[in-house]
């Protein structure tokens, strides 16, 4: 493959993070690894407002972030799962991308710190990810959200969390956003062929992720891990698919969108050539991370 000069920057950088390993377990290198990614998205931008907050249920606790573009009410909303492969990722990990996007589109964000495997499998991120859902949408009026345009939004792991969401909640879901998503766990796409030793995602990490995730084999056919299996996806919201070119995933995501359009889904895909699984984070050194921005802002707007 051919990867440009941004794309070598990048993995240099990757190259050359070093985490201690005899004090951590395996996940916990994973995650620890994942935050250095941080430092790609380049400087944070300030942001009308920033809150934390958290969601409390009799059982549960789940910290969330608002970010808010400006003063007015009545604000679009976009509910957003961050990457991570289902056990890595938080609040932090994707804060500088966010700060940008919640700017460029004048859209409110809400981001969920959902449960991580392996210490908490499949289904309890998906949970955390529909009770946080379910009590933005509850919540509106007091968060200055138009309950009229409600997003739903993902990255990578993130996006399958919200094709399984934006499933469930379908009839108060405006639209869903999906960017490099997951969608299947088989990984026999001739993209997974291609990039089976990366950049970035490799088959080694994606097979130790699947089996985090769902350690119960009884789940491996079930819909909501795996988007790509459902089929009651009639009546879904208009979804933006952004696709990166060296990425493992891009079959399955176009493989998804595919699905949808069989379901008279309005389905608008975007390819970014010269990018890489994760290029929304990466945005110090990746240019189309900015096209992705202005995509996101033009489809948004277009929602009524």
């Amino acid at each position: 493959m051919i990867l440009s000069t941004q794309i070598k920057e990048v993995l240099a950088h990757i190259e050359n993070i070093e985490i201690p390993e005899n004090t951590l377990s395996p996940q916990e290198q994973g995650r620890a690894f994942y935050e250095q990614f941080i430092l790609l998205a380049g400087k944070k931008e300030e942001v009308y407002q920033i809150q934390e907050q958290t969601i409390t249920t009799e059982n549960n606790q789940i910290p969330i972030r608002i970010y808010r573009p400006n003063h007015e009410e009545q604000l679009p909303v976009i509910i957003y799962f961050h990457g991570g492969w289902f056990n890595a990722g938080s609040l932090n990990t994707h804060d500088t991308p966010l700060r940008q996007l919640t700017n460029v589109t004048q859209t409110l964000i809400i981001a969920i710190d959902y449960a991580l495997a392996p210490e908490h499998p499949f289904p309890k991120g998906v949970n955390d990810c529909e009770l946080a859902t379910r009590w933005i949408i509850d919540h509106a009026s007091s968060l200055g959200i138009n309950a009229n345009k409600i997003f739903i939004a993902g990255d990578s792991a993130g996006g399958a969390l919200a094709t399984t969401i934006t499933r469930k909640l379908r009839h108060k879901i405006s639209a869903q956003i999906l960017i490099y998503p997951v969608t299947d766990n088989k990984m026999t796409t001739s993209s997974w062929g291609t990039y089976q030793n990366g950049p970035i995602l490799n088959l080694k990490g994606a097979i130790e992720a699947w089996q985090w995730y769902l350690p119960d084999t009884s789940d491996h056919t079930n819909i909501d891990a795996i988007p790509l299996l459902a089929d009651d996806l009639e009546d879904l919201p208009p979804t933006f698919i952004a696709i990166a070119e060296h990425d493992p995933l891009k079959d399955e995501a176009y493989a998804y969108a595919e699905k949808l359009k069989q379901f008279n889904t309005p389905v608008y895909t975007h390819y970014y050539e010269d990018t890489i699984h994760g290029f929304f984070q990466m945005g110090a050194f990746i240019n189309a991370f900015k096209d992705l921005l202005k995509d996101i802002s033009t489809f948004t707007n277009s929602i009524q």
